[in-house]
């Protein structure tokens, strides 16, 4: 097992051993994509509403500021699986609009298998800088076989909770409360959060501010100014903002 990490690419082979059962693998989203290899376990992986039990040689692709966690069983046995995250600009913009409305599952398909195992021994074989080059040769390649094989057809997808992921997105830059939910879906208050917390296993307001902060930071990257972005998506205290702003990207392996 390895970690790679050099420049824009985040490679990993892992293997978790039983430990604590059922445990739910770091609920988070992020401002980098990533891609899932899965290769053995007992795995329900939880990507925003949709949540699907892995089959050996599925992937899973993350795109930026989407939620999502792993629970796992490790007392039937070890979960391995290959990571891969690197920044969104790798990814040639005439694949960003199909892959990121994809669903994220693809099923095992031999291609996936093949890359990955490329990747595996370029980690042994060369000096880092060969492997970086070599890694976004593989990535490319990787992501034009996801867009022609697409992705698996939503299943187990809550309808509900997508529906509040939809309105939280096409509204991201509107003050999101709960009371303008419970208006919006005709729900209570706390059976909106019992719902969410259920499914998501956060508290939706957290969500929420989780993916302002990420879209602001998207407007940064492409040039805005902080402050502006803050505003922009609500935050009226900007030393509120850039700490929740530092503290979120904090662990984003890739320098901005």
């Amino acid at each position: 097992m390895f970690s790679f990490v050099y420049r824009n690419i985040d490679f990993a082979h892992k293997i978790d051993n039983p430990s604590s059962p059922t445990e739910e693998y770091f609920k988070h989203m992020h401002a980098f994509a990533e891609i899932l290899y899965f290769i053995s376990g007992d795995v329900n992986y939880t990507v925003e509403s949709e949540t699907r039990a892995l089959q050996p040689g599925d992937l899973v692709f993350i795109a930026p500021g989407k939620f999502h966690f792993a629970t796992v069983n490790l007392e039937k046995c070890p979960y391995e699986r290959y990571v891969l995250k690197f920044p969104a600009l790798l990814i040639p913009d005439y694949l960003k609009n199909s892959l990121y409305s994809h669903a994220p599952f693809f099923a095992d398909i031999q291609n996936y298998a093949g890359i990955f195992s490329k990747l595996d021994e370029y980690a042994d074989a060369f000096s880092q800088e060969e492997v970086n080059t070599l890694f976004n040769c593989e990535l490319s390649k990787l992501l034009v076989f996801m867009n022609r094989t697409a992705g698996t057809d939503r299943q187990n997808t809550n309808e509900f909770i997508d529906k509040i992921i939809t309105y939280v997105d096409s509204h991201i830059t509107e003050a999101i409360t709960l009371d303008s939910l419970a208006a919006t879906f005709l729900f209570s208050k706390s059976y909106i959060c019992n719902e969410f917390k259920k499914h998501m296993k956060i508290p939706i307001m957290q969500y929420i501010r989780s993916k302002k902060i990420l879209f602001a930071h998207s407007l940064i990257t492409n040039g805005m100014k902080k402050v502006e972005a803050a505003e922009m998506v609500g935050f009226i205290n900007y030393s509120t903002f850039f700490r929740a702003y530092r503290k979120m990207l904090q662990n984003n392996p890739f320098p901005e």
